[in-house]
Protein backbone atom coordinates (compact mmCIF):
# COMPACT_ATOMS: atom_id res chain seq x y z
CA UNK A 1 0.00 0.00 0.00
CA UNK A 2 2.82 2.40 -0.85
CA UNK A 3 3.98 4.32 -3.86
CA UNK A 4 0.68 6.03 -4.68
CA UNK A 5 0.83 9.80 -4.87
CA UNK A 6 -1.44 12.64 -5.93
CA UNK A 7 -0.34 16.15 -6.81
CA UNK A 8 -1.67 19.67 -6.46
CA UNK A 9 0.15 22.92 -7.19
CA UNK A 10 3.53 21.23 -7.70
CA UNK A 11 3.35 19.34 -4.43
CA UNK A 12 3.09 15.57 -4.02
CA UNK A 13 0.74 13.99 -1.47
CA UNK A 14 0.34 10.42 -0.27
CA UNK A 15 -3.42 10.97 0.02
CA UNK A 16 -6.07 12.39 -2.33
CA UNK A 17 -8.26 13.48 0.59
CA UNK A 18 -8.66 17.13 1.61
CA UNK A 19 -10.86 18.29 4.48
CA UNK A 20 -13.54 20.65 3.17
CA UNK A 21 -14.02 24.21 4.36
CA UNK A 22 -16.40 24.73 7.24
CA UNK A 23 -16.16 21.18 8.56
CA UNK A 24 -12.80 21.15 10.34
CA UNK A 25 -12.35 24.74 11.58
CA UNK A 26 -8.65 25.46 11.15
CA UNK A 27 -7.75 21.84 11.88
CA UNK A 28 -6.72 22.26 15.53
CA UNK A 29 -9.29 19.97 17.13
CA UNK A 30 -8.69 17.15 14.66
CA UNK A 31 -4.93 17.59 15.10
CA UNK A 32 -5.28 17.28 18.88
CA UNK A 33 -7.25 14.06 18.41
CA UNK A 34 -4.68 12.67 15.98
CA UNK A 35 -7.17 12.70 13.11
CA UNK A 36 -5.13 14.55 10.48
CA UNK A 37 -3.27 11.36 9.60
CA UNK A 38 -4.15 10.39 6.04
CA UNK A 39 -5.20 13.93 5.12
CA UNK A 40 -3.48 15.80 2.29
CA UNK A 41 -4.55 19.28 3.43
CA UNK A 42 -7.09 21.17 5.50
CA UNK A 43 -9.22 23.94 4.03
CA UNK A 44 -10.07 26.42 6.76
CA UNK A 45 -13.46 27.82 7.58
CA UNK A 46 -14.25 31.03 5.71
CA UNK A 47 -12.23 34.16 6.47
CA UNK A 48 -13.75 37.57 5.74
CA UNK A 49 -12.44 41.13 5.92
CA UNK A 50 -14.36 41.96 9.08
CA UNK A 51 -15.53 39.70 11.93
CA UNK A 52 -18.89 38.01 11.38
CA UNK A 53 -21.16 36.62 14.08
CA UNK A 54 -22.92 34.42 11.57
CA UNK A 55 -26.57 33.48 11.43
CA UNK A 56 -28.70 32.93 14.55
CA UNK A 57 -29.12 29.32 15.74
CA UNK A 58 -30.10 26.73 14.87
CA UNK A 59 -27.43 26.70 12.19
CA UNK A 60 -27.46 22.99 11.39
CA UNK A 61 -30.53 20.81 10.89
CA UNK A 62 -30.35 17.07 10.28
CA UNK A 63 -32.54 15.68 7.52
CA UNK A 64 -33.34 12.12 6.51
CA UNK A 65 -30.36 11.81 4.21
CA UNK A 66 -28.03 14.65 5.16
CA UNK A 67 -27.60 18.07 6.72
CA UNK A 68 -28.82 21.60 6.10
CA UNK A 69 -26.50 24.34 7.30
CA UNK A 70 -26.87 28.09 7.60
CA UNK A 71 -23.77 29.14 9.50
CA UNK A 72 -23.42 32.54 7.85
CA UNK A 73 -19.62 32.56 7.48
CA UNK A 74 -19.04 33.12 11.21
CA UNK A 75 -15.37 34.00 11.77
CA UNK A 76 -13.19 36.46 13.71
CA UNK A 77 -12.08 38.42 10.62
CA UNK A 78 -8.83 38.33 8.69
CA UNK A 79 -6.80 40.47 11.10
CA UNK A 80 -7.44 38.04 13.95
CA UNK A 81 -6.78 35.09 11.67
CA UNK A 82 -3.40 36.49 10.61
CA UNK A 83 -2.23 37.63 14.05
CA UNK A 84 -3.52 34.82 16.25
CA UNK A 85 -4.78 31.77 14.36
CA UNK A 86 -2.26 31.29 11.56
CA UNK A 87 0.80 31.36 13.86
CA UNK A 88 -0.78 28.47 15.76
CA UNK A 89 -1.65 26.74 12.48
CA UNK A 90 2.06 26.49 11.67
CA UNK A 91 2.01 23.45 13.97
CA UNK A 92 -0.40 21.55 11.74
CA UNK A 93 1.15 18.39 10.27
CA UNK A 94 -0.50 19.08 6.89
CA UNK A 95 -0.78 22.17 4.66
CA UNK A 96 -3.52 24.71 5.35
CA UNK A 97 -5.54 26.24 2.52
CA UNK A 98 -7.44 29.32 3.68
CA UNK A 99 -11.01 29.76 2.46
CA UNK A 100 -11.73 33.40 1.57
CA UNK A 101 -15.14 35.09 1.35
CA UNK A 102 -16.19 38.65 0.66
CA UNK A 103 -19.16 40.97 0.26
CA UNK A 104 -17.71 42.84 -2.71
CA UNK A 105 -15.25 41.90 -5.45
CA UNK A 106 -12.48 43.99 -3.91
CA UNK A 107 -12.92 42.37 -0.49
CA UNK A 108 -11.62 39.05 -1.77
CA UNK A 109 -8.36 40.70 -2.78
CA UNK A 110 -8.22 42.69 0.46
CA UNK A 111 -8.52 39.53 2.55
CA UNK A 112 -5.85 37.77 0.48
CA UNK A 113 -3.57 40.82 0.79
CA UNK A 114 -3.76 40.49 4.58
CA UNK A 115 -3.23 36.71 4.46
CA UNK A 116 -0.10 37.22 2.36
CA UNK A 117 1.57 38.60 5.50
CA UNK A 118 1.62 35.08 6.93
CA UNK A 119 3.97 32.32 5.72
CA UNK A 120 1.46 29.63 6.73
CA UNK A 121 -1.15 29.28 3.93
CA UNK A 122 -0.33 26.76 1.22
CA UNK A 123 -2.92 28.45 -0.97
CA UNK A 124 -6.44 29.86 -0.95
CA UNK A 125 -9.94 28.74 -1.80
CA UNK A 126 -12.03 31.66 -3.05
CA UNK A 127 -15.68 31.18 -2.15
CA UNK A 128 -17.72 32.84 -4.91
CA UNK A 129 -20.89 31.19 -3.61
CA UNK A 130 -21.41 33.99 -1.09
CA UNK A 131 -23.73 36.94 -1.93
CA UNK A 132 -22.44 40.00 -3.78
CA UNK A 133 -23.78 42.86 -1.66
CA UNK A 134 -23.14 45.48 -4.34
CA UNK A 135 -25.24 43.48 -6.82
CA UNK A 136 -28.27 42.95 -4.61
CA UNK A 137 -27.17 39.71 -2.95
CA UNK A 138 -26.80 37.49 -6.03
CA UNK A 139 -23.98 34.98 -5.59
CA UNK A 140 -20.68 36.04 -7.18
CA UNK A 141 -20.54 32.67 -8.90
CA UNK A 142 -23.79 33.30 -10.80
CA UNK A 143 -21.96 35.57 -13.23
CA UNK A 144 -18.92 34.27 -15.15
CA UNK A 145 -17.71 37.83 -15.73
CA UNK A 146 -17.79 38.46 -11.97
CA UNK A 147 -15.93 35.20 -11.33
CA UNK A 148 -13.26 36.27 -13.80
CA UNK A 149 -12.88 39.71 -12.20
CA UNK A 150 -12.63 38.25 -8.68
CA UNK A 151 -10.08 35.69 -9.87
CA UNK A 152 -8.02 38.36 -11.58
CA UNK A 153 -8.07 40.61 -8.50
CA UNK A 154 -6.96 37.73 -6.29
CA UNK A 155 -4.31 36.66 -8.78
CA UNK A 156 -2.84 40.15 -8.86
CA UNK A 157 -2.63 40.14 -5.06
CA UNK A 158 -1.58 36.59 -4.24
CA UNK A 159 1.84 35.00 -4.41
CA UNK A 160 0.21 31.61 -3.83
CA UNK A 161 -2.05 29.40 -5.94
CA UNK A 162 -5.78 29.49 -5.37
CA UNK A 163 -8.90 27.55 -6.22
CA UNK A 164 -12.28 29.14 -6.92
CA UNK A 165 -15.13 27.34 -5.16
CA UNK A 166 -18.09 27.31 -7.53
CA UNK A 167 -21.80 27.27 -6.79
CA UNK A 168 -24.14 24.61 -8.25
CA UNK A 169 -27.19 26.78 -7.64
CA UNK A 170 -26.92 29.66 -10.10
CA UNK A 171 -25.55 30.10 -13.60
CA UNK A 172 -23.43 27.63 -15.57
CA UNK A 173 -20.74 25.87 -13.57
CA UNK A 174 -18.63 25.24 -16.68
CA UNK A 175 -18.81 28.87 -17.81
CA UNK A 176 -17.84 29.98 -14.30
CA UNK A 177 -14.97 27.47 -14.24
CA UNK A 178 -13.67 28.78 -17.56
CA UNK A 179 -13.95 32.33 -16.24
CA UNK A 180 -11.96 31.38 -13.12
CA UNK A 181 -9.27 29.84 -15.31
CA UNK A 182 -9.16 32.90 -17.54
CA UNK A 183 -8.84 35.09 -14.45
CA UNK A 184 -5.78 33.17 -13.24
CA UNK A 185 -7.15 30.56 -10.83
CA UNK A 186 -4.94 27.54 -10.25
CA UNK A 187 -7.91 25.22 -9.69
CA UNK A 188 -11.66 25.16 -9.24
CA UNK A 189 -13.60 23.45 -6.47
CA UNK A 190 -16.72 21.64 -7.67
CA UNK A 191 -18.80 22.41 -5.83
CA UNK A 192 -20.40 24.17 -2.86
CA UNK A 193 -23.56 22.93 -1.14
CA UNK A 194 -26.92 22.74 -2.89
CA UNK A 195 -29.78 24.94 -1.73
CA UNK A 196 -32.26 23.05 0.41
CA UNK A 197 -35.04 23.52 2.94
CA UNK A 198 -37.14 21.44 5.29
CA UNK A 199 -40.61 22.22 6.65
CA UNK A 200 -42.58 20.59 9.48
CA UNK A 201 -45.78 19.73 7.60
CA UNK A 202 -47.75 19.60 10.84
CA UNK A 203 -46.94 23.13 12.00
CA UNK A 204 -45.53 24.81 8.91
CA UNK A 205 -42.41 25.71 10.92
CA UNK A 206 -39.07 26.04 9.13
CA UNK A 207 -36.20 25.34 11.56
CA UNK A 208 -33.54 27.55 9.93
CA UNK A 209 -33.89 31.27 10.63
CA UNK A 210 -32.89 31.99 7.02
CA UNK A 211 -35.36 29.31 5.81
CA UNK A 212 -33.06 28.00 3.05
CA UNK A 213 -29.65 26.50 3.77
CA UNK A 214 -26.85 24.56 2.15
CA UNK A 215 -27.63 20.87 1.75
CA UNK A 216 -24.90 18.24 1.98
CA UNK A 217 -25.41 14.49 1.81
CA UNK A 218 -23.91 11.24 0.48
CA UNK A 219 -26.94 11.20 -1.82
CA UNK A 220 -25.43 14.16 -3.73
CA UNK A 221 -22.51 12.10 -5.03
CA UNK A 222 -23.91 11.53 -8.56
CA UNK A 223 -24.61 15.26 -8.89
CA UNK A 224 -21.02 16.04 -7.93
CA UNK A 225 -19.62 13.36 -10.24
CA UNK A 226 -21.53 14.84 -13.18
CA UNK A 227 -20.35 18.39 -12.45
CA UNK A 228 -16.75 17.27 -11.97
CA UNK A 229 -16.87 15.42 -15.29
CA UNK A 230 -18.26 18.30 -17.34
CA UNK A 231 -15.96 20.81 -15.65
CA UNK A 232 -12.89 18.68 -16.34
CA UNK A 233 -13.90 18.60 -20.01
CA UNK A 234 -14.04 22.40 -20.06
CA UNK A 235 -10.92 23.55 -18.21
CA UNK A 236 -7.19 22.77 -18.14
CA UNK A 237 -6.65 23.51 -14.44
CA UNK A 238 -7.13 21.00 -11.60
CA UNK A 239 -10.64 20.29 -10.38
CA UNK A 240 -11.08 19.65 -6.66
CA UNK A 241 -14.19 17.57 -6.07
CA UNK A 242 -16.43 18.35 -3.12
CA UNK A 243 -19.77 16.78 -2.27
CA UNK A 244 -21.21 13.39 -1.37
CA UNK A 245 -18.12 11.55 -0.13
CA UNK A 246 -18.54 8.92 2.58
CA UNK A 247 -16.67 5.86 1.23
CA UNK A 248 -13.31 5.12 -0.41
CA UNK A 249 -15.24 4.11 -3.53
CA UNK A 250 -16.69 7.63 -3.68
CA UNK A 251 -13.20 9.13 -3.69
CA UNK A 252 -12.10 6.84 -6.51
CA UNK A 253 -15.25 7.57 -8.51
CA UNK A 254 -14.60 11.31 -8.35
CA UNK A 255 -10.95 10.78 -9.30
CA UNK A 256 -12.10 8.63 -12.23
CA UNK A 257 -14.42 11.48 -13.29
CA UNK A 258 -11.34 13.69 -13.56
CA UNK A 259 -10.83 15.27 -10.14
CA UNK A 260 -7.25 15.89 -9.03
CA UNK A 261 -8.08 15.76 -5.32
CA UNK A 262 -11.26 15.03 -3.36
CA UNK A 263 -12.71 16.88 -0.39
CA UNK A 264 -14.67 15.29 2.45
CA UNK A 265 -16.81 17.44 4.71
CA UNK A 266 -20.12 16.44 6.28
CA UNK A 267 -18.93 12.87 6.80
CA UNK A 268 -16.35 14.21 9.27
CA UNK A 269 -19.17 15.03 11.68
CA UNK A 270 -20.05 11.36 11.86
CA UNK A 271 -16.50 10.03 11.61
CA UNK A 272 -13.84 12.62 12.54
CA UNK A 273 -11.10 10.17 11.60
CA UNK A 274 -12.48 9.54 8.13
CA UNK A 275 -9.47 11.19 6.45
CA UNK A 276 -7.27 8.20 7.28
CA UNK A 277 -10.13 5.73 6.74
CA UNK A 278 -10.78 7.04 3.25
CA UNK A 279 -7.09 7.22 2.32
CA UNK A 280 -6.41 3.69 3.56
CA UNK A 281 -9.51 2.38 1.83
CA UNK A 282 -8.47 4.00 -1.45
CA UNK A 283 -5.02 2.43 -1.26
CA UNK A 284 -6.45 -0.98 -0.49
CA UNK A 285 -8.90 -0.82 -3.38
CA UNK A 286 -6.17 0.29 -5.77
CA UNK A 287 -3.93 -2.53 -4.58
CA UNK A 288 -6.72 -5.04 -5.21
CA UNK A 289 -7.03 -3.98 -8.86
CA UNK A 290 -3.30 -3.64 -9.53
CA UNK A 291 -1.92 -6.19 -12.01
Amino acid sequence: MTGRTWSLWNREFDSPVILASGTAGFGFELMDMGYLDGVAAVISKATTLRPRKGNPPPRIVETRFGLLNSVGLANPGVEEVVTRILPEASALPVPLIVNVAGETEQEFASVVEMLEKSPVPFGYEINVSCPNVSEGGVAFGASPSTVERVSRLVGQTSSRPFSVKLTPNEGSITESALAAQEGGAGAVTVCNTFLGMTVDWRTGMIPLERKVGGYSSPALLPLTVARVHITCQAVDIPVLASGGVSRPEDVLELLAAGASMVQVGTWLMRRPGSGAELRDGVLELLEDVSP
